[in-house]
């Protein structure tokens, strides 16, 4: 087997399914607990947008024991998960088709809170094709939550980011992932459904290109879905922005890298 095919055979092991009963699976981090056992229930897990299911998001939260807090970007989406929130405290089937399967998971209803505010730059409102949305600044909406939560180490953070958007604003996962990077938050697992794929549209291109220069390895995909984790090297921090140069930062720090490790005979590493 290649190295490339082991790294590959590692990859498809390090990958579990979550909301594989519903009709909106997701991909993630196998053994999700293990990852982050040291936080446990104190795990800060926001999830923005619906999927076309909810047992995703319910057994991130179920699997942790921690608390799921949902941005709902309309009423729609605000009705759906108050039918969750309802099977969730009577243990019985929901109303619609939604809410299928949810009282088979075991979460407390208080961990689930739901938000009619969009995680953004600035407060204010957005204009989703006609529905007007608050809008609260992330650092706010992380700050809130981290409180209510009682973290004993008082620092603000998201552990777990999930986005699908596609259901009510298609493309609104860019801007809300650049919010979110821009104002230094490094989740540890990001899950985004794109709406449109990466390799075929030029913003989604760059904000996926982003991600990973950001400090994200890309694990898996399941069509539209990916799921990245955060493995802290920064390919923005290899090289000065300030400094006049003929091509990329980037590509050239690396270029002159290897050029210095091949004048010493050491080969590219």
């Amino acid at each position: 087997m290649s190295t490339a095919e082991s790294f590959n055979a590692f990859l498809d092991a390090a990958i579990a399914t979550v909301g594989q009963k519903g009709e909106d699976p997701f991909p993630i981090v196998d053994k999700l607990w293990d990852v982050f056992a040291g936080k446990g229930i104190r795990t800060v897990f926001l999830s923005v947008g619906t999927s076309k299911s909810p047992l995703a998001d319910l057994e991130i939260a179920e699997s942790m024991g921690c608390p799921l807090h949902l941005c709902a970007l309309n009423p729609s989406e605000v009705a759906h998960w108050e039918e969750v929130s309802t099977v969730l405290k009577e243990r019985k089937s929901g109303p619609s088709k939604f809410t299928e399967l949810v009282d088979t998971k075991w979460i407390l209803p208080k961990n689930l809170r739901i938000f009619n505010t969009l995680p953004w730059w600035t407060n204010g409102t957005v204009d989703l094709s006609g529905t007007i949305l608050p809008t609260q600044r992330i650092q706010d909406m992380v700050g809130s939550i981290c409180a209510t939560m009682k973290l004993k180490d008082g620092i603000q953070r998201i552990d777990v980011l999930k986005i699908d958007t596609t259901q009510s604003a298609p493309g609104l996962e860019i801007p809300i992932l650049n919010s979110i990077i821009s104002a230094g938050y490094r989740p540890s697992v990001v899950l985004v459904k794109w709406s449109t794929m990466p390799d075929g549209d030029l913003a989604t291109t760059i904000a996926a290109g982003h991600l990973q220069s950001s400090g994200y390895s890309l694990l898996n995909t399941s069509m539209d879905k990916f799921v990245y984790y955060f493995n802290d090297d920064n390919l923005y921090e290899i090289c000065s922005w300030e400094k006049r140069t003929n091509m990329n930062p980037i590509a050239e720090e690396i270029i002159t890298s290897v050029t210095s490790s091949l004048k010493r005979g050491a080969g590219p590493q």
